[in-house]
């Protein structure tokens, strides 16, 4: 009987082992899964290497990348400031200025950079010829007196009408 206890002592010891194996294995998978493809290739340019060596090609590969993120960050700042002086809204109306003629032939085209500022550009068409005007704009305002068409415009420009298609 006591042979039958030291086997099944011996068979359960076996079965927990190979359960703990397992499990082991498992969780080896897991962190081997865990390592990225940037990580495999700087273990493979590493390899061979003492460690010091290895370790000031990552730092000074770093340092470049740094050097290179500082050049990329100023470069998108000043895209960023030039984007703010450039056309972003555009607000156009097309409309008929002389009885005679039909075909909304006319146009108010309003061009703004982020502050409002910017132009209109009026085109009056008419039998007799036609006629092109530019309105300064500033900050959403202007000197000049403008067309009822060229107020619509500024305001679908910021936003204040829907478009008009």
């Amino acid at each position: 009987m006591n042979t039958l206890y030291l086997a099944l002592a011996t068979s359960t010891i076996a079965l927990i082992v190979a359960i703990a194996s397992l499990f082991i294995v498992w969780r080896l998978r897991q962190r081997q899964a865990e390592i990225t493809p940037d990580t495999r290739r700087l273990a493979v340019q590493m390899r061979g290497k003492p460690v010091p060596n290895a370790l000031g090609e990552v730092i000074a590969h770093l340092e470049d990348l740094s050097r290179r993120l500082i050049v990329v960050e100023q470069q998108a700042e000043r895209l960023s400031n030039d984007y703010a002086k450039t056309v972003q809204k555009v607000g156009l109306t097309r409309f008929d200025r002389d009885e005679q003629v039909r075909g909304n032939l006319s146009f108010a085209l309003a061009l703004l950079d982020s502050t409002d500022s910017g132009v209109i550009i009026t085109s009056l068409y008419s039998p007799e010829g036609c006629r092109t005007f530019l309105r300064p704009i500033q900050r959403g305002r202007t000197d000049h007196e403008l067309l009822p068409e060229e107020k619509q415009a500024l305001k679908q420009a910021q936003g204040e009408v829907e478009n008009n298609r």
